[in-house]
């Protein structure tokens, strides 16, 4: 019954998304407006345990960017759940995080979940404060993620987050929390972007080509643009911060291909730098220069 009450849920956030995104959409009024128009994309690798649909954050990391300017900033948190997992589901979730992650929900990480949430939360929307987390009083926007992946999906992603609140404010009401996080979809969102740019594209005509998810996941970013904890066991391209800035590269440079888009190396897409690796600025107000980057110059 769980099952079939969760899917009706999500189909019904899935609607109201879809919902949303088109009339967002039709109330910009031009090319200008879209270029500057602010995003954020979502990425969280999860303590999971799929049998028992149980979801909680390991690894959360998000990034503003609009199409002009790319990345804004970026948020990231590894999570512990050493002291609070449910001791009987250990062993699945060892194999999950061996498999796609290598967080353990064994090990120690930092696990102050009400400044984790406090942190998020500001990151997504400025200004909330304790009382409003407390109360479960938020208007957050749209975060967006992949509709479906090898290891997460936007049900997850939901879940996981509701968990994370719910055992930082276990007085919240849980069906109050449902309506908390709004989940968007990626996918949807570059479509969005297309046909208001007149690309004219869409699921039907994707079908021979590359599929939005496709575009998406085309260039894949590794070393340099993880966190730290994977890149010193050399597995960035499981980090959810390289995830997110592989998505926002993708889809700027997607859209350079058919406008007249200006890629900014270090900004839209990734720069190498000497070593090998490659990085993106990830903060807006930190302007830097070739020999700061420590790029080679030709």
């Amino acid at each position: 019954m769980k099952q079939i009450t969760d899917l009706l849920n999500n189909s019904y956030d899935f609607w109201n998304m879809q919902k949303y995104l088109t009339e967002m959409f039709e109330c910009i009024p031009n090319n200008q407006e879209l270029f500057n128009k602010k995003f954020i994309l979502l990425h969280i690798n999860c303590h999971t345990h799929n049998e028992e649909q149980y979801y909680f954050p390991a690894e959360i990391a998000a990034l503003e960017f609009n199409l002009l300017n790319g990345v804004s900033r970026t948020y990231h948190q590894i999570i512990g759940l050493s002291k609070i997992y449910p001791r009987g589901f250990a062993g699945g979730m060892r194999q999950f995080s061996d498999e796609f992650h290598q967080i353990s929900c064994w090990h120690e990480h930092p696990d102050d979940y009400q400044n984790i949430l406090m942190e998020f939360t500001n990151f997504i929307k400025d200004g909330t404060n304790h009382a409003d987390l407390q109360e479960g009083k938020l208007d957050l926007p749209y975060l967006y993620t992949v509709e479906s992946d090898i290891c997460t999906n936007m049900m997850i992603t939901k879940s996981s987050l509701e968990r994370l609140y719910s055992t930082a404010f276990p007085n919240v009401d849980a069906e109050h929390l449902k309506a908390i996080f709004k989940i968007g979809s990626i996918e949807r969102l570059l479509l969005e972007i297309k046909k208001k740019l007149n690309l004219h594209l869409d699921q039907r005509n994707l079908r021979s080509g590359m599929s939005v998810h496709d575009i998406l996941e085309s260039e894949m970013y590794g070393q340099g643009l993880g966190c730290m904890y994977h890149e010193i066991r050399d597995i960035a391209f499981k980090c959810s911060k390289a995830r997110i800035l592989q998505w926002m590269s993708n889809i700027c440079i997607h859209i350079n291909t058919y406008t007249g888009l200006q890629l900014v190396p270090g900004k839209h897409i990734a720069v190498q730098l000497r070593d090998g690796s490659r990085m993106i600025v990830e903060n807006e107000d930190l302007p830097l220069s070739k020999q700061d980057l420590k790029l080679e110059i030709n």
